[in-house]
């Protein structure tokens, strides 16, 4: 096959999307779609080759080999010097999660490794993944890996191939769809939810379709991938259906096989960056990466020298590792393990504990805060149980003669809900020494009349609402919770029917808190603090506003305590330059509770 001009300028087009969308650059909102391109022509490309070289002898073998020479040279080089520069920047725990990183980017598994620990690819928290990028490498690996098998079992078929790469880019697809709507998470980082868009352009390589409108095919295809940069500004279902735009004008353009003198690629500037664009591709997420470490914002500036950093190492490693015969074979081999042994001992050694900062080391302790004494006091666990949990999953567990113990002289109070409820009862059994309190909480459950979730859960909130509360009259009830279900009206139904069933005149919803896409700590010792707020998730915001507006318009109390912590637009995170404001992604910390607690005391004047 003769180097096409028009399939480096798609890599040139991918490649700037990418980037642009990346460094948050306004009008692409949908340059993530450059990365489906990739996908595209990688497949494509891929079938070519093989079409070439199955002929002779040891194919697969050397296929895999020039795929390795092609990816590795540059992938190594831009893993060393961005594992370095994030030891200089992170801290222990910090270096560990960087090695992790590392590694799997080697190994080609670090779509694996997203998958299980990231919170989304689109959450704020994402920029602070000094690798997250080498995702894509990983699952193309990996489709590497298998393609020579669906090469050869097509070719057994004969005249049904075109059918068989068909059938598996739908059953793909199909499976990316519905993956996108349940587990947006697996749908976006595995192959079997990503594999129809490399088989896609595979297919165009294999089909025998004609295309008598060559240039009008190219210029519409590129004016519909640009206007859906521009407009495409959702990402809770990519990928999925809208996928196709961007994928099928990719496969149009290539389809076309426009003449290289007539594309309108053709020009020096693009095919130049589009040669480049691997390299560019590689390093322009570690300059992002180390912008959103240091809390430098994506301003027009900064994100103009970011991107000319980005294209500048580009070029670079263009020049001295991609065209060159310096790293192959076993010399990489070699390098890349002498570093791998390297990088473990660094982390293990810790040595930049002797310049990050003592708070960045403070924030870290809480990082097992959860399974430790203080957090089982904290719920409520360390005199009986009233807290029902994975280890007390059952109700028989409940001390309810602990738990529900009413006072005759004494006002009583209930606290109700979740592990969002059981977080506030120490610091409720401390700030109102002057009631009775009481605590009726269960892991991962709604706080409704009706059976949901766990059985723990059915069991005990239908003896609180059914029996407990029908025989007894409480001077306050206070129900806590994760309230993200309430984005489903049955579930806003059910907690009202809930409410109006009990006899108290003196109940109240606690509203929904902060929620983070990663542990709290882990922001907390990269950012400032002044920038922290930019890290809590769209959703969480998004149900306490619904939450709010619901509870109100139906004539009940809701304490809107979602922003409690910030004062004229300035947030306060961390207390005493020590303690996080959670221990984990949506959990607060005792001191926080307190807080949370005393302003409820205040505004109910209690």
């Amino acid at each position: 096959m003769n180097f096409r001009l028009d399939i480096n300028g798609l890599r040139f087009l991918a490649v700037v999307m990418v980037v642009l969308f990346h460094f948050k650059i306004n009008f692409f909102y949908g340059g993530f779609a450059g990365v489906d391109v990739f996908f595209v022509i990688s497949g494509f490309l891929m079938q070519e080759i093989c079409n070439k070289d199955m002929i002779k002898k040891g194919w697969v073998i050397n296929f895999y080999k020039k795929r390795f020479n092609r990816i590795y040279p540059a992938l190594l080089i831009m893993t060393i010097l961005t594992f370095m520069v994030s030891v200089t920047i992170e801290t222990p725990d910090g270096v560990k999660d960087s090695l992790a990183q590392t590694l799997s980017s080697l190994t080609f598994t670090s779509n694996i490794l997203y998958w299980k620990t990231s919170g989304g690819y689109f959450t704020g928290s994402s920029d602070l993944n000094w690798l997250l990028h080498t995702w894509s490498l990983s699952l193309e690996w990996q489709y590497y890996l298998i393609f020579p098998l669906i090469i050869k079992i097509g070719k057994l078929l004969r005249g049904y191939c075109n059918f068989f790469y068909v059938f598996i880019s739908v059953s793909s697809l199909v499976l990316c769809v519905i993956f996108s709507h349940f587990y947006q998470n697996s749908a976006f980082y595995l192959l079997p939810t990503r594999m129809w868009e490399l088989m896609l352009g595979a297919y165009v390589s294999v089909s025998k379709l004609k295309n008598n409108m060559k240039k009008t095919t190219e210029i519409v295809s590129v004016l519909v991938m640009v206007l859906f940069c521009v407009f495409a500004k959702d990402e809770s279902s990519w990928p999925g259906l809208l996928t196709l735009i961007p994928t099928l004008c990719a496969a149009a353009i290539i389809h076309a096989s426009i003449d290289n003198d007539r594309t309108i690629f053709k020009y020096k500037a693009i095919q130049s960056i589009g040669y480049a664009s691997y390299s560019i591709y590689l390093f322009h997420w570690p300059v992002v990466a180390f912008m959103a470490n240091k809390s430098i914002q994506f301003s027009a500036i900064n994100s103009s020298i970011g991107i000319f950093v980005s294209f500048l190492l580009g070029f670079f490693s263009y020049k001295f590792f991609e065209k060159t015969e310096c790293l192959r074979g076993i010399k990489i081999v070699a390098m890349s393990s002498v570093f791998a042994v390297f990088a473990v001992a660094l982390s293990k050694m810790e040595v930049n504990k002797l310049w990050v900062s003592k708070q960045a080391i403070d924030l870290g302790q809480y990082k097992g805060y959860g399974d430790s004494a203080e957090s089982i006091s904290q719920f409520g666990n360390d005199d009986g149980i009233c807290f029902l949990d994975s280890t007390y999953n059952d109700i028989s567990f409940f001390n309810k003669d602990k738990c529900l113990s009413l006072s005759d002289t004494k006002k009583n109070i209930l606290l109700i809900g979740d592990s969002h409820a059981a977080e506030l009862s120490l610091s409720m059994k401390d700030i109102f020494r002057d009631y009775n309190f009481m605590q009726a909480t269960a892991s991962g459950c709604f706080p409704i009349k009706k059976d949901n979730g766990e059985k723990r859960c059915a069991d005990l909130f239908r003896y609180i609402y059914d029996e407990y509360l029908v025989k007894n009259n409480i001077d306050y009830i206070f129900i806590a919770a994760d309230w993200s279900a309430v984005k489903n009206q049955m579930f806003i139904d059910e907690l009202i029917h809930t409410i109006s069933s009990i006899k108290s005149n003196k109940i109240y919803i606690i509203g929904q808190t902060k929620t983070f896409d990663i542990d709290f700590y882990k922001i907390a010792q990269k950012i400032d603090e002044s920038e922290i707020d930019n890290h809590v998730t769209k959703s969480s915001r998004i149900t306490n506003a619904i939450l709010s507006r619901k509870i109100t318009n139906a004539g009940y109390n809701y304490l809107n305590v979602f922003d409690i912590n910030c004062l004229n637009g300035s947030c306060k995170y961390i207390f005493n330059e020590k303690i996080p404001f959670m221990f984990d992604k949506n959990h607060l910390t005792k001191e926080w509770a307190d807080y949370y607690v005393e302003y409820i005391k205040k505004i109910l004047k209690m």
